[in-house]
């Protein structure tokens, strides 16, 4: 009996290329010293996410929600939080408000669908939302004034640092992709 292949699959190969820019981007924002002060103290093994685990959280998602937002699993080392998340929008009559994260820095793999992303300008009329259900920690939600916008599709992949506004401006179909948040340190 063949097996059937899930269209997640070349996704894992994409899930490491996202996990290495992140570690690369926390590298390069110069964290590194406050990511390696403390020893894990609650991760003591590699955590894996499985397609069928990105499958069963997509396959939760209510029909009539334009934007579905799970985390699948968090890794807590005490000096910092990864969690994956994957997410799923369905086009809709309302614009997408941007947002802001305080402390979480997000990379972006877009596993099917595209659209156009607007990151950076100005996030101007922000207002606060507790995004830390999601892992998202303490956010800001505006419009965006002065951004780029870039077209995004299957395999391609973002970092988004910590205060950075960002929205897709515009949804070419349902877009589904997964998100590695990593939350730094409180201050």
């Amino acid at each position: 009996m063949q097996r059937k292949q899930s269209r997640f699959l070349t996704g894992s190969y994409y899930l490491l290329a996202a996990l290495v820019v992140a570690a690369a981007s926390i590298w390069c924002l110069g964290l590194t010293s406050q990511l390696f002060a403390k020893p894990a103290t609650n991760a003591t093994t590699a955590t894996y996410v499985t397609t069928a685990e990105i499958d069963a959280a997509l396959q939760q998602m209510p029909p009539t929600k334009t934007t579905y937002d799970k985390p699948i699993k968090t890794v807590d080392t005490g000096a910092y939080k990864v969690t994956i998340v994957v997410l799923r929008r369905i086009p809709s009559d309302t614009p997408d408000s941007a947002l802001l994260h305080d402390r979480v820095t997000e990379v972006y793999q877009i596993l099917t669908g595209a659209g156009m992303f607007e990151t950076g300008g100005m996030l101007v009329d922000g207002k606060p939302v507790d995004l830390t259900s999601e892992a998202a920690g303490p956010s800001v939600r505006g419009t965006i004034q002065g951004g780029e916008s870039r077209r995004m599709g299957p395999g391609d992949v973002v970092v988004i640092p910590p205060g950075v506004p960002h929205r897709f401006s515009k949804l070419e179909g349902t877009i589904t992709y997964l998100v590695t948040r990593i939350e730094a340190p409180r201050p």
